[in-house]
């Protein structure tokens, strides 16, 4: 029972870090109604952000951040608007189905994934802050983790939190509303459509720099890194409720719990597999996922 109540434990932290990874490309599909496949990606670029501030100014990544998620910002601000936007208003008035931008993420995917392995080998990385040596310690020494991961699980609470009110409670947010139910309808009230559209996407690209900070912290940083939680973020979004905050959160929460309490019962490649059948369980019985609503 202490092992199964640790592991519980274990589970919320690994799955707070899942949340916070899936939590920005929640807000760009709620948004802008397209899948970033490119987000594993972008969530490993930026971790090798932080490892190079590291290894060669010694900041550490939680620091960095503050440095690193404006310039993600501004990276998919400009990603959205210089080559997404284009291909939105061809498919729009061409009356064709929005498959360029997915086939676009696809192919940025590899080629951000190809220009890391050229650049670092598929070697390891190690971020050896003091986050990542140091350890909480409770119940006797029961349960020891990494600060990391505890600081983690604080920033996921901070930027959902910071995320649903920019989108519940700003100006802004009320443009960003506007335009996710009804494009069409915001443009004609003056809303830019693109300029909106921009922000969300530099909004989910923040996001996941921020994640990236605490990847680097508690992972081992290389290029094949994305391609893991690249997947895991958008299963848990689709669990969870595409373009939902709370959902991504909740999924993140569900899909560490059982890695971490199912590898009390069975192997860990088994509770993997747990969380894909879950996965296409929920996909069938509520495509609208837990706590995603129906789309109009």
């Amino acid at each position: 029972m202490n092992n199964i109540l640790l592991s519980i434990l274990h589970g919320i932290l690994l799955g707070g870090a899942y949340g916070l990874i899936a939590v920005g490309l929640s807000v760009i599909f709620g948004v802008i109604r397209i899948v970033n496949f490119a987000h594993g990606a972008v969530l490993m670029a930026s971790a090798f952000a932080y490892y190079e501030l590291f290894s060669r100014f010694k900041i550490d990544p939680f620091m960095a951040m503050f440095i690193i998620a404006p310039v993600f910002f501004i990276i998919g601000f400009l990603l959205q608007k210089v080559v997404i936007r284009p291909l939105l208003i061809r498919e729009r008035a061409s009356v064709l189905e929005p498959t360029s931008v997915m086939l676009f993420t696809i192919g940025l995917d590899y080629a951000i994934a190809n220009l890391y392995l050229m650049i670092y080998s598929a070697s390891n990385k190690t971020v050896n802050s003091w986050s990542y040596g140091h350890y909480v310690r409770l119940f006797d020494g029961k349960f020891v983790t990494q600060w990391s991961r505890v600081i983690t699980f604080g920033l996921m609470i901070i930027v959902a939190f910071g995320l649903w009110f920019i989108i519940n409670r700003t100006e802004m947010g009320k443009r960003i509303r506007a335009v996710s139910q009804n494009r069409d309808a915001a443009a004609l009230c003056g809303v830019n459509v693109h300029t909106t559209y921009g922000i969300a996407f530099g909004l989910g690209t923040a996001a996941v720099a921020i994640a990236g900070a605490c990847m680097a912290s508690f992972y081992l940083v290389s290029p094949s890194a994305g391609n893991v939680f690249g997947t895991k973020s958008f299963m848990i979004v689709v669990l969870g409720g595409l373009g939902s905050i709370q959902g991504a959160i909740v999924g993140g929460l569900i899909f560490g719990l059982i890695e971490q309490v199912g590898a009390q019962f069975m192997p860990s490649s088994m509770a993997s597999i747990v969380s894909f059948a879950l996965f296409l369980i929920v996909l069938v019985v509520k495509p609208n996922g837990l706590l995603g609503g129906k789309r109009k």
